[in-house]
């Protein structure tokens, strides 16, 4: 009974509805599609009743957060979707890393983050605001020292809209901990930033988390699909812990 009692808790958690679409908004990592086919694979493996529709991949590589929320309208609500996923942030820091750092850059970052994320909101979908991943696999590295501006600007975003955030770039750190390579590579990337199938993999476990989704569904469905997949990430990825709360916990 105690069993019946938790997959009835799980259920009412996903945040899916039957036959609602969802859109996922971002640059080169989302438009490579890797983890979001291990999403769609999941939610229509393991949730047939849903009649969910394909997943809308509006990403386009090399885009930052302002090129995103200049097409937000036509490229995301247009598609009327029940939830929004928005992966924005890595070419703002990436791009400018032979530059000096930007102030105005943050800013403008922060702005059309939350200006994206109240347009998704009064459009009635959820949105999920997914933090940066990572610019190499080495968490000293300087674009990831860069990145941590852009993490808590994400995070004070999600805070102020009470939107759910999805702490990716803390999951892939906690992944390389237990990796245990310290600086060299762990094989989630293929150049530092672009995704290999154990990268694709961590980025759909954290969404399909915030979605409500258990993590013996994603366990059972999602790795399977992609070629090149190493099972030993499943441990790796899939330990203690979730990658996504309320924004008001800090993720």
């Amino acid at each position: 009974r105690r069993r019946r009692g938790r997959a009835q808790v799980s259920e009412t958690r996903l945040l899916m509805e039957p036959g609602g679409r969802l859109v996922a908004l971002g640059d080169s990592i989302t438009q490579e599609g890797g983890w979001l086919r291990m999403i769609q694979a999941t939610l229509v493996g393991q949730y047939p009743r849903l009649g969910l529709p394909p997943i809308v991949n509006a990403g386009i590589g090399g885009q930052t957060a302002g090129e995103m929320a200049a097409r937000f309208v036509r490229d995301v609500l247009v598609h009327r979707p029940s939830v929004i996923t928005i992966s924005a942030g890595i070419n703002d820091v990436w791009h400018r890393l032979g530059s000096p750092e930007d102030p105005g850059v943050l800013e403008a970052y922060g702005r059309h983050l939350q200006g994206m994320v109240v347009a998704g909101r009064a459009a009635g979908a959820r949105v999920l605001l997914l933090t940066p991943t990572l610019i190499e696999e080495d968490p000293a590295s300087e674009g990831n020292r860069r990145l941590a501006a852009y993490l808590a600007r994400c995070r004070q975003v999600a805070a102020a809209t009470g939107r759910v955030l999805v702490d990716l770039h803390g999951l892939f750190l906690e992944v390389l901990r237990r990796a245990g390579t310290g600086a060299r590579p762990a094989g989630l990337t293929r150049d530092g930033v672009h995704m290999a199938p154990p990268g694709d993999f961590v980025m759909a476990v954290g969404v399909l988390r915030a979605l409500g989704v258990p993590e013996e569904r994603i366990a059972a469905a999602a790795p399977a699909r992609e070629p090149g997949f190493d099972h030993h990430w499943l441990s790796a990825v899939l330990g203690r812990g979730t990658a996504a709360g309320p924004a008001t916990a800090g993720g």
